[in-house]
């Protein structure tokens, strides 16, 4: 009998493999290298564009971009699903907001998680201001429900809010107006804005393409503990693309009551008028008023 046959490794006894190549030292501090440099090249990149986005809720420095790089963004939506429409409901917009036209051309470029701002197809400088007469004209016409303030989220730039006397009831309001402190929404410098909707109108909304979802707007997902309003923002925060005429400047008239609807509770909140049609209104009062008596 051939005795190599009893020299065989015992197979059940862990054996020790070779490589035939050995990783080279070299290789790995190489690879570790180029991680590093790619690492330092897009935080030098994304640093840059967090600085581009001007003043918001962070610190406008290194600790408010690690933080909303680093411990915000794992809690957001991805840039690709801001318009995702999936988790709210089908039916129950208001009538105003299903009557919206479509929004001509493609979207503008939104970048920034927080801040978040327009980057492309931006109106010219006086539209800032005519938004923000919009803002004042709606808190003018409804001085009972809304009050006008600096952003408690953004701190810099002009924001609605539920008047206190509404939110010393919060039986009467939807859990949002709590959790945001009141806060509708509020403009950015490009003419762009912020305003939370109820969640059918912000279906719609989204779907005919006048706004997508704040990066923050939505559930955590489980791994993350599933949690509702991280960061203080709810899922229906979305922010609406700057009017770039007249005609989409009527458009977020109808989308400012629409907000404000939602967030007072209160069906009886009329729409902001436009400069024009502010002084025209004021002229028909006053001919109201001095019209002779019948």
């Amino acid at each position: 009998m051939n005795n190599d046959l009893y020299i065989l490794p015992n197979a059940t006894e862990p054996q020790v493999l070779h490589s035939s190549l050995p990783l080279h030292p070299i290789l790995v501090v190489a690879a570790l290298a180029i991680s590093l440099v790619s690492f330092a090249l897009w935080c030098v990149q994304d640093y840059r564009l967090y600085k581009s986005l001007g003043p918001g809720g962070p610190p406008y420095n290194v600790y408010g971009w690690v933080l909303t790089s680093f411990i915000v963004r794992p809690y957001t939506l991805s840039a690709h699903d801001t318009t995702w429409t999936g988790d709210y409901p089908e039916n129950a917009a208001h009538k105003e907001i299903l009557a919206l036209p479509n929004r001509k051309g493609s979207r503008p470029l939104i970048l920034g998680i927080a801040p978040q701002r327009q980057f492309s197809q931006n109106p010219g400088p006086s539209m800032n201001a005519r938004v923000t007469s919009l803002f004042t004209s709606l808190v003018l016409r409804n001085p009972r429900s809304l009050q006008q303030n600096l952003s408690s989220l953004e701190k810099h730039n002009i924001a609605l809010f539920v008047h206190p006397s509404l939110l010393a009831k919060p039986q009467n309001l939807p859990e949002v107006a709590t959790v945001s402190r009141g806060e509708l929404g509020h403009i950015h410098g490009d003419a762009s804005m912020h305003l939370y909707f109820s969640p059918a109108d912000a279906k719609e909304i989204i779907e005919k393409g006048w706004a997508e979802r704040h990066r923050c707007a939505r559930t955590a997902p489980w791994w993350l503990g599933g949690r509702k309003y991280s960061w203080k923002i709810g899922d229906t925060f979305l922010i609406v693309y700057a009017p770039r005429n007249e005609e989409e400047l009527e458009i977020l008239q109808t989308l400012l009551r629409a907000s404000a609807r939602f967030m007072t509770g209160e069906e009886t909140v009329v729409a902001p008028l436009k400069d024009d049609q502010e002084m025209e209104h004021e002229h028909d009062h006053c001919r109201r008023k001095s019209a002779p008596a019948a």
